[in-house]
């Protein structure tokens, strides 16, 4: 899962535009979102897990899916503050998938902390992880009591809700599939439709349920909602890029953890398909390991910032952006959350 929204500043890996305004809105959200998701946790769980369920949320940097909600929201001239449990029901769900993501992975850490299998068990983690996708769908069929939604649009809107759980599902089962793939195996189609079925799935989803109850046409529910599959797509590209970098306190995450755990993501698969013969045997060999030497991360760091693979990698993600901005033309969206969704696109380079 990507971790959507985080600051980069490293070698030919960074991110050129001003992340200020977005960091402040970011952290905004963030206070808004917090008391709002312990209410809900002790409205809808048992207080003997609460500690737990508190515990979950605090899997990465920015609430950013209950921000995409909100610019969703606010793209239509909406009121994000009647929307705030639908807000925090794109987390909790998230929570809840990303406990299922540390099980699949083995992870015993997530941002600097122990991951839930790690603290309290597989077992119990995977009992959590099903109680927080619980307490997303009654979160956000809560909040049907305080905005005005038509019968059939209550109905489409949480059919999408489980069919992007579901999606996102078949992704992560993708994923698992690519670990038993050699490099070479792994096309762009094969890897581009895992990470649209995860990431991309899900912030379209955040853009799109927004849009829908702040008012937003059906036109515009479609249209924000392939905006952020595209953006959500790319974002998880650039993750993937970031991966390289071996710099934990930047990154937020642990490096070469995808590599190590066999993950064919496309950094890697356009070093090895374009690389020399002598390159594509580095990468064979530094699969075949279970840990990564400090000079076996400098060679990979190398192997994938090249000009080449950059510029692939670039070339695919102005694709997605260009097909993005097509889709927010369509949606004829207000121009201060425009402003804001031109930053997001600009933070998605990855030279």
């Amino acid at each position: 899962m990507a971790q959507i929204l985080t600051k980069i500043s490293q070698g030919k890996i960074h991110l050129s535009s001003p992340f200020g305004p977005l960091e402040e809105a970011l952290l905004e959200t963030d206070g808004l979102m917090i008391p709002v998701l312990k209410k809900l946790i002790q409205k809808y769980a048992d207080a003997s897990i609460w500690d737990k369920l508190e515990y979950s949320l605090n899997n990465k940097a920015h609430f950013d899916r209950a921000y995409f909600v909100k610019l969703g929201c606010e793209a239509v001239g909406g009121d994000y503050k009647k929307i705030l449990p639908a807000m925090a029901s794109v987390e909790f769900r998230y929570a809840s998938e990303v406990v299922v993501d540390d099980v699949f992975d083995s992870n015993d850490e997530r941002m600097g902390k122990p991951s839930m299998p790690k603290k309290y068990g597989q077992n119990t983690a995977l009992s959590l992880a099903a109680i927080l996708k619980s307490v997303s769908a009654m979160s956000l069929l809560s909040n049907f009591h305080e905005v005005k939604v038509d019968c059939d649009s209550f109905i489409d809107i949480n059919i999408k809700d489980e069919n992007s759980h579901h999606l996102v599902y078949l992704g992560q089962l993708a994923d698992l599939q690519s670990e038993a793939m050699g490099v070479d195996e792994v096309t762009d189609s094969f890897y581009l439709d895992m990470i649209k079925n995860t990431t991309g799935v899900d912030a379209g989803f955040c853009f799109e349920l927004g849009c829908l109850l702040g008012g937003g046409t059906k036109e515009q529910q479609a249209a924000l909602c392939e905006f952020g599959v595209c953006l959500g797509t790319a974002m998880q590209i650039r993750d993937d890029v970031i991966d390289y970098i071996d710099d934990k306190s930047i990154i937020n995450k642990e490096p070469f953890r995808d590599f190590e755990t066999q993950k064919k993501r496309l950094p890697i698969i356009i070093a090895y398909r374009f690389g020399q013969e002598d390159e594509k045997r580095v990468i064979r060999e530094l699969f075949s390991k279970n840990c990564l030497t400090d000079a076996d991360r400098a060679a990979l760091s190398a192997l994938v910032q090249t000009d080449f693979v950059l510029g692939y990698i670039g070339k695919v993600l102005n694709e997605l952006l260009v097909k993005a901005m097509l889709n927010i033309e369509k949606a004829n969206i207000g121009e201060k959350t425009l402003s804001t969704i031109k930053q997001l696109m600009g933070l998605l380079n990855v030279r």
